[in-house]
């Protein structure tokens, strides 16, 4: 049985590892700690196991993933997929009209990852990334 929890400060060892087997240039253990208190940041735990997370947070007046990642061993078993409704319910509890996210421009399949979950290419952000462009998207709540 699953579990969609707020993160706490022992999640975040396995948070990193998560990052750091999910991304090119991982987000730094700190970083993690310093969204601890955003009631957006969430994990999908299984039988005591950290499986993914995400981080939801605000962009201007638009909910906003900051960061959604999912340990290569529980890909394509739903867990990113119930990590990114779970943020779109929170987005809607929190009076957010519209949500957005970056994906790199190379990463097609998380960009039909996102469109099939109702989010739509709205821009490309040059050099957003050290060693890729960004494609923002965008989905109403």
């Amino acid at each position: 049985m699953h579990l969609i929890r707020k993160a706490q400060e022992e999640d975040i060892p396995g948070i990193v590892t998560i990052e750091e087997l999910s991304f090119p240039i991982p987000w730094p253990d700190f970083l993690f700690r310093a969204n601890l208190s955003n009631p957006g940041f969430i994990v999908y735990e299984e039988q005591k196991e950290i499986q993914g997370y995400a981080i939801l947070g605000v962009f201007i007046d638009n909910a906003h993933l900051l960061s959604i990642a999912v340990h290569p061993a529980y890909r394509r078993h739903r867990v990113g997929s119930l990590l990114l409704e779970k943020c779109m319910h929170l987005a809607i509890y929190y009076g957010y009209e519209n949500m957005t996210l970056e994906v790199r421009e190379n990463n097609l399949e998380g960009q039909e990852f996102y469109q099939a979950h109702g989010f739509e290419k709205k821009e490309i952000i040059m050099g957003y990334y050290l060693d890729d462009n960004a494609v923002r998207m965008q989905r109403k709540m």
